[in-house]
């Protein structure tokens, strides 16, 4: 009984880390929640759940956002984004998107963040053309 407890919390871990990116990546490319979850066919009070990690995650929700969002759908199933550093012994967290730190320095951070996500999903664009040419030929 114990290892389904721990089952239970590894999934709820993973749905809170899902769903932490799933927000982050809709925000970095300027997406309201209601055009994401009007893509999957669900409301906004549904799919903002999953963003909270308050409703399990399925392979078709990470496949869809990922569809809509046109990225790779492992950067939404990563345990970590790439965009913050989080130790939860720490008290300094979240560190990046804390609002106490200078709002200056948040703002020049969040465009860098944006970039290179803008990058990352420019390059896996042009590497999925080119695998596609290579399937063709």
């Amino acid at each position: 009984m114990a290892e389904n407890n721990e089952d239970n919390q590894f999934t709820v871990l993973e749905n809170k880390t899902i769903g932490r990116n799933l927000a982050r990546f809709r925000k970095f490319r300027d997406i309201k929640a209601l055009e994401v979850a009007e893509h999957l066919g669900l409301s906004e009070a549904a799919y903002t759940k999953y963003e909270r990690g308050e409703s399990k995650i399925t392979i078709e929700i990470v496949q869809g956002v990922a569809e809509f969002l046109k990225i790779d759908p492992l950067q939404l199933v990563a345990a970590n984004s790439g965009h913050v550093v989080e130790n939860s012994n720490s008290p300094h967290s979240v560190v990046q998107f804390d609002s106490s730190n200078t709002q200056t320095k948040d703002e020049e951070q969040t465009k860098l963040i944006t970039k290179l996500v803008e990058n990352v999903i420019a390059m896996n664009e042009k590497i999925m053309k080119l695998l596609d040419r290579e399937g063709e030929a």
